[in-house]
């Protein structure tokens, strides 16, 4: 007789963002249904939308085997419910913990502690990421790296990308990158659009965020500003290359998505990113728009060499960093945690 299919709660701070799209991709998993709760609508909600956001948890926790909760910072809201069931913590980053100093800082490192002893596993999207939960929490606790994972598509047509361009108003000569992320201050999109203007390439910016207007005031003839789209797959396959500044990373969906579409990327030198990018696109200065100039050029000029990191970025995401992986690496975790019914 089949087994009966188990249900996880998943627990997301806030809508959007790269929690959304980590369980969406999780969401194959055969064996397992899942419900999704968002304590907040969006970053930097107020109170009031954060306790309705826990008003509804109230309502849906009931009648799952098992809560996922994604972050430190909602994780640390329930720390009572990670300790009284079957629940597992997914990292995204540690962006709580990375940007706190002084005594925030010391109240972070707390807060994650008890976050990793009441859980019954905790999940590192990154290698990075792990090394720096191990500085905080110490060895021997119940810890397991899954890399984000995206999936190869077919290699997109010639007719793709030539429609695309046009709608665009880009010509099929142009070299084109492409940024797909938030427009906001964790990020650096002006100092893309200055880099972009002195390397004579044009870049098109998929996302929102506080800087938009920002950005779309810098704007010229280059660049693109096309705000949130439902195509992004469209616009990754009518690209040459991706870009994309983080002051802190957890482990980019947005750059393994473009890595997977065979496009070389540009991305700030924080540990997260080397470690996607690898030998396959090229890590620069957060900030430094010298750096970024030169890297643009490069990827500019030398369309063999675009040709060959898109190649090795595409089998790396295949090799490392598959979709199918990271499923099949949580069910693991998930079959081990649940109890047998």
């Amino acid at each position: 007789m089949p087994k009966a299919e188990r249900s996880v709660l998943h627990v997301l701070p806030h809508g959007g963002g790269g929690g959304e799209t980590y369980v969406d991709v999780l969401s194959a998993m055969p064996g397992y249904r899942f419900t999704r709760v968002e304590l907040a609508p969006r970053r930097k909600s107020g109170p009031l939308e954060v306790v309705g956001g826990l008003t509804d948890l109230a309502g849906a926790i009931h009648g799952h085997d098992l809560l996922h909760v994604h972050g430190e910072g909602a994780a640390g809201l329930l720390l009572p419910l990670l300790a009284l069931r079957p629940a597992v913590v997914t990292l995204h980053g540690l962006h709580l913990l990375r940007r706190a100093t002084g005594f925030r800082r010391r109240a972070a490192e707390l807060n994650l502690q008890a976050v990793v002893r009441a859980a019954d596993r905790t999940i590192c999207v990154s290698n990075a990421e792990h090394e720096a939960l191990t500085a905080v929490v110490g060895q021997g606790h119940r810890t397991v790296v899954v890399h984000n994972g995206a999936r190869v598509p077919p290699q997109a047509s010639g007719a793709v990308r030539l429609s695309v361009r046009a709608e665009l108003g880009l010509a099929a000569s142009d070299v084109v990158g492409i940024w797909v992320g938030s427009l906001d201050e964790r990020r650096d999109p002006l100092v893309v659009v200055r880099a972009a203007e002195r390397a004579s390439a044009t870049v098109i910016f998929v996302g929102d965020g506080p800087l938009r207007s920002d950005v779309e005031r810098a704007a010229t003839t280059r660049i693109r500003v096309l705000g949130q789209r439902g195509d992004v797959p469209r616009l990754l396959a009518a690209a040459d290359f991706f870009v994309l500044m983080s002051h802190r990373e957890g482990f980019s969906f947005a750059v393994l998505e473009a890595m997977a579409h065979g496009l070389p990327a540009v991305v700030a030198d924080v540990p997260e990113n080397i470690e996607a990018i690898g030998d396959a696109g090229m890590a620069v200065r957060y900030g430094d728009e010298e750096e970024l100039v030169a890297a643009l050029r490069r990827l500019a000029d030398d369309e063999p060499q675009r040709a060959e990191l898109g190649d090795q970025a595409r089998r790396r995401v295949a090799d490392l960093f598959s979709a199918e992986d990271m499923v099949a690496r949580t069910r693991a975790v998930y079959d081990d945690v649940i109890p047998e019914r």
